[in-house]
Parts: C-alpha cells; structure tokens; sequence
C-alpha cells in the first residue's frame, strides 16, 4: 500500500495532495471550457469542485486498481497559490500508473508541467516501484502530446473517434502514450527535475 502525506518537491514546485480547501483553485480551471474540452467533462461549478475536492482528499493511498491521488501543484515560492494538478493512478495490471496533469492556462508556456510530470514519474517508477506508467489524451490536445514526448513516452495506441467530448460533441481520437521505469531512468537525465 503506498500512502501519500509528504509533498514532492522540485526546484521551482511543490506538489501536494490536494485539501477541500483547494476546491476554488481548481474551479478556476476547472470552470473554463477551453481547459475541460480535453478532459472529456462539462465544466465544473461550485458544487462540483466541493465535491470532487472533498472525495479526491479523502483518497491518500494506492491500495487497489483504480485508486488515484490528485496533488495540487503549487510554485515553491508562493505554496498558498496553485496553479495546477496532477493525478496517478493504480491502474489495471500489475505495476500499471496512469498519471495525468492539468495548469492553469496563466501558468502554461514556463516548463511547470513538463518539471510536474517528470517528478510523478520519479515517484512512480522509483519509491513506488511502478513498472510502466501511461498517459491518455485527447490527439488535438497539441501541448500535451508534446509534453508526453518531452518525457520520454512513447506513442503505444491510437484508438479512432473513440469517444465524444461534452463540451462540443465532437468524437475525438484518444491518443495513449506510455514509458517503463528503464526508459525513463535513461530519459530522466536530460529532464531538470
């Protein structure tokens, strides 16, 4: 069972689990259509983010498939003021992570997600003892899948307009990405994490 209550740090975040405190933080992304159109979900309201926060704190382990821990990402400089999350997961198979990330539109363009993602990796892959981790995104998504790249993964499946997004009703291609602990432990060097 892995259990979560200390922070990951790198040299410019902090990454926590999140606090129903964080509930107006997340809303302020989390509300936009332009953040949630790739997240397969409406935008969320007040009463979403109180609830989504509440049930996500509440969640600090991985004991079983389908467990997934939402860290709020913070600058170390200004902890108090979040400007992104990240999700891991157990997911189905034997050492199988899923991990996910989502910033704030005024914190993207500075490196913060490609410096998030690549210390959830270390996480995973190292004190947790993952074997593979993947990621799951829309083909449009155009910053993430350049993220996914930035951290090594690799393109492993391209599944055709398998799904409709809410937002605009579109059926988009889900692209899934993927890298194991040796190939990131060979890509990590060239990460500043």
């Amino acid at each position: 069972m892995n259990t979560f209550a200390q922070p990951l740090q790198t040299s410019r975040l902090v990454m926590r689990p999140v606090e129903p405190a964080d509930a107006a933080a997340f809303l302020s992304w989390r509300s936009r259509p332009d953040v949630m159109r790739f997240m397969y979900q409406e935008p969320w309201t007040p009463e979403t983010a109180e609830a989504k926060l509440a049930e996500w704190s509440a969640t600090r382990e991985l004991a079983k498939t389908g467990d997934a821990v939402q860290f709020a990402v913070a600058r170390r400089r200004h902890p108090e003021t979040l400007i992104g999350e990240l999700m891991l997961k157990r997911a189905e198979g034997e050492a199988q992570a899923e991990i996910g990330w989502t910033l704030d539109p005024a914190a993207q363009g500075r490196g913060y997600a490609t410096e998030a993602a690549g210390a959830l990796l270390n996480l995973a892959f190292g004190e947790l003892g993952f074997h593979r981790a993947f990621a799951r995104l829309d083909e449009e998504n155009l910053p993430s899948v350049r993220l996914c790249v930035r951290l090594g993964m690799r393109l492993e499946a391209r599944h055709i307009e398998n799904d409709r997004r809410p937002a605009d009703g579109v059926w988009s291609t889900e692209l899934v990405y993927a890298v194991l602990a040796s190939e990131f432990a060979q890509s990590a060097d060239s990460l500043r994490v």
